[in-house]
C-alpha cells in the first residue's frame, strides 16, 4: 500500500488559457513562468496591505496552463474569479474530483498523479495531486497527518494555512522568504509594496520558530510569556516539539533579564533550524 496523506483542507484549481500567467503573476509573490510538469514553485496571495491570504503550490503540465494546490479551494477559486475581469482564463476548481497531500514512498501511484519535491525544504515528503480515484491513502486519520507534522515540526517548516493567521500575519514571518516564497526582483503583485518595505527595512520582529516543550502538548495561539509579558503565540504542535509565533526582540529583552519563556506554566525552548534568519533585535517596543 502506498505510503502517502492526504491534505483533506487542501484542493486543486486549474488556470488555464492565454491570459493565465499573466493573470497569475500580478497575484502571486513568484513567476509561475517558472513552474514546471514536475517541479512546483511554492508562492503566496496576500491582502493589497501585504497581509497572508494563501500558500500555493503550483505545476504548469503544459503551456497556458497551471495546477495550484490551494487551501480552500473554493474560496480561492472566488478571489481569482474577482480577478480575472477581461483576461483570457478559465478557472476550475478540481477539488471535487482532485486530492492533494504528501507522499513517503510513490511506489503504486498512478500515472496520472503528479509528484514533486517540496520546494519548501528537500528533506520534506514528497507533495502530489491528482484525481481521487485510485488513491488510497494509508490512513485519513490523525495517525498519518501526526507523522507528517513531526516531521515538518522536526525540521521548522510551517504549514503556512495552519500556522499564520489569514489577514492577520505578514508571510516574512512565515519564514516565505528563507522557504523561497518570495522573488524580490519581479513585477507587481498585490501586496508586494508592504512584502518589500519589510524586506529593505528589516523590520521583521516577528518569525514562527520551532520550539520543544517536555510536557503535554499547548493549545494552538495559547500565549508565550516571560514573567508575565507575552513574548509569542504558539502554533501548530506535535509531541515535544512544534512552531511558534515568536517577538524576537521581546525574546532578547527576556533573556537578558533572566527571564524563562514559558506557556500555561510549561517551559519551553526556542531551537530555531540552522536554514531560518533569526531576527537580530537590540531593544523592544
Amino acid at each position: 500500500m502506498t505510503d502517502l496523506v492526504l491534505f483533506e483542507n487542501r484542493g486543486v484549481v486549474r488556470v488555464s488559457g492565454p491570459d493565465a500567467a499573466a493573470l497569475l503573476d500580478g497575484l502571486f509573490t513568484r513567476n509561475v513562468g517558472e513552474a514546471g510538469a514536475d517541479r512546483a514553485i511554492f508562492a503566496a496571495l496576500l491582502t493589497p496591505q501585504g497581509k497572508f491570504l494563501a500558500d500555493v503550490y503550483i505545476l504548469s503540465p503544459q503551456a497556458d496552463t497551471y495546477l495550484l494546490d490551494v487551501p480552500e479551494p473554493e474560496n480561492l477559486t472566488r478571489r481569482l474569479m474577482m480577478y480575472r475581469l477581461r483576461a483570457k482564463a478559465m478557472i476550475e476548481n478540481l477539488s471535487a474530483d482532485w486530492a492533494v497531500g504528501a507522499v513517503w514512498d510513490r511506489t503504486g501511484l498512478p500515472d496520472d498523479v503528479s509528484v514533486y519535491a517540496d520546494p519548501r525544504h528537500l528533506d520534506m515528503p514528497h507533495r502530489f495531486m491528482g484525481p481521487r480515484a485510485g488513491l488510497v491513502p494509508v490512513a485519513k486519520s490523525e495517525a498519518a497527518l501526526g507523522r507528517y507534522d513531526a516531521q515538518r515540526h522536526g525540521l521548522g517548516v510551517p504549514d503556512l494555512a495552519r500556522d499564520l493567521l489569514t489577514e492577520k500575519d505578514f508571510i516574512l514571518e512565515g519564514l516565505m522568504d528563507e522557504m523561497g516564497g518570495v522573488d524580490f526582483k519581479k513585477g507587481c503583485y498585490v501586496g508586494q509594496e508592504m512584502t518589500s518595505r519589510m524586506k529593505r527595512r528589516t523590520t521583521v520582529r516577528s518569525k514562527l520558530c520551532r520550539i520543544e516543550f517536555a510536557g503535554p502538548e499547548p493549545a494552538f495561539d495559547a500565549p508565550i510569556s516571560a514573567d508575565g509579558w507575552e513574548v509569542g503565540r504558539i502554533r501548530t504542535t506535535s509531541p515535544g516539539q512544534g512552531l511558534a509565533l515568536i517577538r524576537f526582540d521581546r525574546v532578547e529583552k527576556a533573556r537578558a533579564d533572566g527571564h524563562v519563556l514559558t506557556v500555561d506554566g510549561q517551559p519551553i525552548k526556542l531551537t530555531p533550524p540552522d536554514w531560518m534568519v533569526v531576527p537580530q533585535m537590540s531593544s523592544a517596543d
